[in-house]
């Protein structure tokens, strides 16, 4: 079968298009730049230059695909140019579902994210939960838009299916969007690690070939119209790096920093910006992602897709021994 699908150079897209390129699929990717280190490289892979804003470079490749998997997007909780989550995250996305349809393809499955949902209150969240707080960056409030638009084609006679992933991990290839791995590879070598206080505050983590499989079944069993979370193991700051330290044996310091003080740092970060240019890590309207519950049910892709979810103690092994591995090379 031939499956189109975008984002292949990013850390999601890269496993998934390799994995369906070894269960001997055609697959045509889009990349902006043939010089990228990070184009996964098979026989079954054929490469194609042009991005999602571009309606013509998809034409192209979405030539003879039957299902496409759309996992691209601009990820950042910051951009000097605002616009461009736009541009990416729903325009992008509109231009393929436009192109798609003018293509033949017969299902769609995207990629958002359990940003989207907002902060979990008294217990997980799920796909029917109402987000409750406003937009603290571009990339939630795009991605919210982008789902919008997605659930929309249905009605044009175009099968999609929404993904949410939750937090990230595993091996895979290095991108600034995949926080955890590197907040893991710090720890394990020992560096101070800072976590919110309190640290009983919830995360919901998931291995990345859960994240892939759970994609490969949302197109399989995917209902049109439906999403699914794709979460992982629910547990608090605290027994995360309890549970790490265990694993590893590493001596890391793991400091609880309180809301005020991550306030002070997110302001630092800002005049740093205007006098260096350089992007900050966090913003004062991201404090409030920082200091949240972000706990996420997966029982409807458990149900529905037969979704799996990896231990987060066997997920750290092998994402430990993958970053050890890496960081000795």
């Amino acid at each position: 079968m031939k499956i189109f699908i975008t984002g292949a150079t990013g850390y999601i897209g890269h496993q998934l298009t390799l994995k369906l390129a070894r269960q001997n699929n055609i697959i045509h990717i889009l990349v902006r730049n043939l010089t990228s280190p990070f184009i996964p490289v098979h026989p079954n892979i054929i490469v194609f230059v042009g991005d999602i804003t571009n309606r013509e470079s998809m034409l192209k490749a979405l030539a003879g695909c039957e299902q496409v998997f759309h996992v691209a997007a601009l990820v950042n909780f910051f951009s000097k140019d605002p616009e461009l989550f736009y541009k990416i995250n729903v325009e992008g996305t509109r231009n393929l579902l436009n192109a798609s349809i003018d293509a033949g393809v017969k299902k769609l499955v995207f990629t958002s994210s359990c940003a989207v949902l907002g902060a979990s209150v008294n217990t997980a969240k799920t796909e029917k939960d109402p987000r409750i707080e406003s937009f603290s960056n571009n990339y939630d409030f795009t991605k919210f838009l982008a789902e919008n638009l997605v659930r929309e084609y249905v009605h044009k006679g175009l099968f999609t299916v929404i993904v949410s992933p939750s937090k990230v991990y595993g091996p895979g290839i290095e991108t600034h969007s995949i926080s955890i791995n590197s907040i893991i590879n710090r720890f394990i070598k020992h560096k101070i690690t800072f976590i919110p206080r309190p640290s009983a505050l919830l995360n919901t983590y998931c291995f990345i070939d859960d994240i892939v499989n759970g994609h490969m079944l949302a197109m399989k069993y995917g209902m049109g119209g439906e999403k699914y979370i794709l979460g992982g193991e629910i547990i608090s700051f605290k027994n995360f790096f309890l549970q790490l330290r265990m694993i590893s044996g590493s001596k890391a310091r793991v400091i609880e920093t309180p809301r005020s003080l991550v306030k002070c740092w997110a302001i630092g970060q800002w005049l740093h910006y205007l006098v260096s240019n350089k992007e900050p890590f966090v913003t004062i309207k991201g404090i409030k992602h920082v200091f949240a519950n972000k706990a996420y049910s997966s029982e409807k892709a458990i149900k529905e897709l037969g979704y799996q979810i990896t231990p987060l103690k066997e997920g750290l092994i092998q994402t430990i021994k993958y970053l050890q591995i890496k960081n000795h090379a």
